[in-house]
């Protein structure tokens, strides 16, 4: 399986899909990390550049790309999508991780709308939460996963070590949160998703029972 997670800044896709990318990893799963900026507004450029190449090397990504755009100003328009659906053709991604567009913050949203637009031809495509998240996410789909996974998951979160002094970034809130969505998955740790769009494609190729035409006798 093919996978692209799409991020707006440096540590966006850890918190929201960290641990589904670790297991895609540990089966064989190409993956790839879009980044629509590098997330300059709070700290250096570069120095959060290495901290997304460093945070993926731990889950075990290779692939990290960066669109460019400035922190807190991402475009929503046809400039956007292009860019992103460039690298959706590139890399012919079986499933494809989003922002929500359920989210208070602007370049979340924006980043959202614009993967939305940019993977209307892709058949899998799941949106993960962030601590800006609002309470009207409702999620569909659940991906649980071992201690062992979320606690990948948070060594990858604690590269962003420029970030160390957010609250929502420490690991008990993590451990929290995947408890939180394990509960619901009935499982002891997750992350949840809303669907944005699921084709499941039946192998046309299989060839359909010949059914003989019932008879009924008549009295």
């Amino acid at each position: 399986m093919n996978v692209l997670a799409i991020g707006a800044h440096p540590d966006d896709i850890e918190i929201g899909a960290g641990g589904a990318i670790a297991l895609h990893r540990m089966r064989g799963d190409a993956v790839t990390f879009l980044l629509l900026t590098s997330g300059s507004e709070i700290a250096d450029s570069e120095r959060r550049k290495q901290e997304a190449t460093a945070a993926a090397d731990v889950l075990g990504v290779e692939d990290v790309r960066f669109l460019g755009f400035q922190d807190t100003q991402v475009p929503y328009g046809s400039e956007a999508v292009k860019r992103i659906e460039s690298h959706v053709q590139e890399t012919e991604p079986d499933r494809i991780y989003i922002h929500t567009e359920e989210d208070t913050h602007q370049d979340h949203r924006k980043s959202s709308l614009g993967a939305i637009a940019a993977t209307r031809n892709s058949n899998e495509v799941l949106a993960y939460e962030s601590p800006s998240t609002r309470s009207s996410f409702a999620p569909q789909y659940f991906v649980p996963f071992t201690e062992s996974v979320l606690e990948k998951k948070i060594e990858a979160i604690e590269t962003h070590e420029s970030q160390s002094t957010k609250q929502y970034l420490e690991a008990d809130a993590m451990r929290g949160l995947a408890r939180f969505r394990g509960q619901q998955a009935s499982s002891k740790y997750a992350e949840s998703f809303q669907v944005i769009r699921i084709v499941d494609k039946l192998d046309e190729s299989v060839e359909l029972p010949q059914f003989q035409e019932s008879r009924v006798e008549r009295h």
